[in-house]
C-alpha cells in the first residue's frame, strides 16, 4: 500500500502591501491608507431642486476608519454643512450612494464639496469631492 503525501496549506494574513490582481505594480493594503470621497452625480427632484450623490473609497482592504463630523469630515458651503448626513464610519473598499445633499433649483453652478482628512502612508491626506449641477450636466469630479 502506498500512502499519498499530505499537502498542508497555510494561510498567511498580510498587514502590509500585498500583490494585487489585474496588473503589474497594482498593490492592495490591509491598513494605513486614506479614505477618498467620491461625487457620483445628481438627480433632479419634482420641485426642480437637485440631489447630489456621494460615495467613498476606503483604500484599506481590512481597516475600518472613523472620522467624526468636524474639521476632518465636512461638507461645504454653509448652510449645507459641515454635517450633511455624511458617514462617520468608513468600511473597507468602495461604498456607493451613501448620502445625498439637496440643493435648491436656483443653486446654479456652485459647488458642494465633501472633504475628508484621513491617515495616509506617510502623513494625513486631504481628499475632496466637489459636486455641482451645471446646465443639466454633471461636472467633472476630482
Amino acid at each position: 500500500m502506498v500512502a499519498a503525501p499530505a499537502l498542508m496549506v497555510i494561510g498567511v494574513r498580510a498587514t502590509g502591501a500585498q500583490s494585487g490582481r489585474g496588473g503589474e505594480g497594482n498593490l492592495t493594503y490591509a491598513r494605513g491608507q486614506s479614505v477618498m470621497p467620491v461625487y457620483q452625480g445628481w438627480t433632479e427632484n419634482a420641485d426642480g431642486s437637485f440631489n447630489l450623490h456621494f460615495s467613498y473609497i476606503n483604500q484599506n482592504w481590512e481597516e475600518e476608519v472613523d472620522l467624526p463630523v468636524g474639521p476632518n469630515n465636512s461638507v461645504s458651503p454653509a448652510p449645507l454643512g459641515p454635517d450633511a448626513g455624511q458617514p462617520t464610519h468608513f468600511y473597507p473598499r468602495q461604498n456607493r450612494w451613501l448620502f445625498t445633499v439637496r440643493v435648491p433649483k436656483d443653486w446654479g453652478a456652485k459647488e458642494v464639496v465633501w472633504t475628508l482628512t484621513s491617515h495616509g502612508p506617510d502623513q494625513p491626506r486631504v481628499r475632496r469631492a466637489p459636486g455641482r449641477v451645471r446646465d443639466g450636466r454633471v461636472s467633472d469630479a476630482i
